[in-house]
């Protein structure tokens, strides 16, 4: 898939302002929209405007980026205001989802998506996909587009559930159509080289409750390695990507205490 996507506003016409800025807010969600598109696979082009100093000149901006690219939707990503409920009264002022218009070519299911997704994950308000033929980024884009009014700005309900990492993610559930799983992250702090008695080279992953100290007097491999409580440690043949892999040569028990070196090259 093909997307563009993009903040809006500006520090120049910055938006609506509240217990949350707009143009601030709006950007971090794009930022973490594009990351998690970007790492299911998809295309997504930045089409943010950060120079026009009108809100026509950066409507125009916004467009001509847009335009630039063959995409299948653009998305539009704001934040609503109108409330004006400083203090809290209990309800949130809730999500919302433009579209141009209801036709075959429009991104109706996607929005719908969009806007449920956004209501499940900060817990606001679901106020559904409306049409809207004269806002100016869904009536001049190309593709098929949806802005987005992630929640409000002056409602303090909405602002104590705001989270744009939440927000970016249901965004991109929605476009995709699918749950993105959330990446396990490695807890390998290194990976270090071994040489065995028979003078073997293996390489072990180093994790956070294991010792590795520096030390002298054995060449090369100037520091030590205590295997931690977490258990017998495999000793590969090769490492690869930041973490010692392949073929298993031997294990060593927790406890065990090994000269090595560090591998700088991981890559």
């Amino acid at each position: 898939m093909k997307v563009n996507s993009h903040g809006g506003h500006n520090k120049y016409t910055p938006g609506a302002y509240g217990s949350l800025d707009e143009w601030v807010e709006d950007r971090k969600v794009n930022s973490r929209f594009i990351k998690y598109l970007r790492a299911e696979g998809h295309t997504v082009y930045d089409c943010t405007d950060d120079k026009g100093k009108t809100e026509d000149a950066n409507l125009v901006n916004i467009v001509n980026k847009c335009n630039a690219h063959k995409v299948d939707v653009d998305v539009s990503i704001h934040l609503n205001c109108g409330r004006n409920d400083k203090k809290g009264d209990g309800d949130t002022g809730g999500v919302e989802v433009f579209i141009y218009d209801k036709s075959s070519n429009s991104p109706v299911a996607a929005a719908e998506r969009v806007a449920e997704n956004i209501s499940k994950a900060l817990g606001i308000r679901n106020r559904g996909v409306k049409v809207n033929p004269n806002l100016y980024v869904l009536r001049y884009t190309d593709a098929p587009a949806m802005l987005i009014e992630c929640c409000f700005v002056d409602d303090k309900d909405d602002a104590k559930r705001w989270d744009a990492d939440k927000c970016a993610k249901a965004i991109a559930e929605g476009i995709l159509n699918k749950k993105i799983e959330d990446k396990k992250t490695s807890n390998i702090k290194a990976v270090v080289e071994y040489m065995t008695e028979k003078g073997v080279k293996c390489y072990l992953n180093v994790y956070e409750k294991d010792k590795l100290t520096k030390c002298s007097g054995h060449g090369r491999y100037n520091q030590t390695l205590t295997i931690g409580p977490d258990g017998a440690r495999n000793c590969f043949l090769s490492h690869k990507n930041g973490q010692a892999c392949g073929k298993s040569h031997c294990k060593k028990p927790k406890g065990t205490l090994l000269h090595v070196r560090n591998v700088k090259d991981l890559k």
